[in-house]
């Protein structure tokens, strides 16, 4: 049997949001490619489009973490010929991205969300800080994802230096995968 959802996969869809897909039936699923305030562009099977939270929905749901975010599925009503659809339900999330709001309101901020991977990028010249890539790593894996790191500028570091600063890593007991990159090579 072929999942009535199958057109999606292109975007990412699985059989694990299948299985906790509930929309009504006037309602279509759309995957969210960018948030800009109160307008979200979605993208489906047909291409990409804007649509707006229906105002149950935002009723509902005050917190930020409850709002769509890059990468989530919702539930989209885009009657044909509108401009303009409107998202009634967010589906369950498989993975999150997400960090501490700034302030003294402790909240979190939705960054992303299903991801399978994420690459954490830390510079190998000057900018080289393994407590601020541990941060990016507790934030990544409490997430669900699997994070790699992307070290840069080796081509700018002494072979010693790179080899140090990967020797670094490993003695914190991280153990992601580390990928190398030159702007030479």
């Amino acid at each position: 049997m072929t999942s009535p959802h199958s057109e999606l996969v292109e975007l990412g869809w699985s059989d694990w949001f299948e299985q906790r897909a509930e929309c009504g039936p006037a309602n279509r699923i759309a995957r969210v490619a960018a948030v800009d305030r109160d307008l979200l562009l979605l993208v489906d099977e047909a291409g990409p489009f804007r649509a707006k939270l229906a105002g149950r929905y935002l009723h509902r749901h005050q917190l930020s973490h409850e709002l769509p975010c890059v990468g989530d599925w919702v539930c989209v009503e885009k009657p044909p010929g509108d401009e303009i659809g409107v998202i009634h339900a967010l589906l369950e999330r498989r993975t999150v991205l997400r960090r501490k709001s700034a302030g003294v309101v402790i909240d979190v901020q939705m960054i992303a969300a299903n991801l399978d991977s994420v690459f954490i990028v830390q510079s190998c010249h000057f900018d080289f800080n393994l407590r601020r890539l541990e941060r990016y790593l507790v934030m990544v894996m409490d997430g669900g994802a699997e994070p790699y790191i992307l070290l840069t500028k080796t081509d700018l570091v002494d072979a010693a230096v790179l080899a140090a600063q990967v020797a670094e890593i490993g003695s914190a007991g991280i153990t992601a995968p580390i990928l190398r990159l030159s702007s030479l090579t």
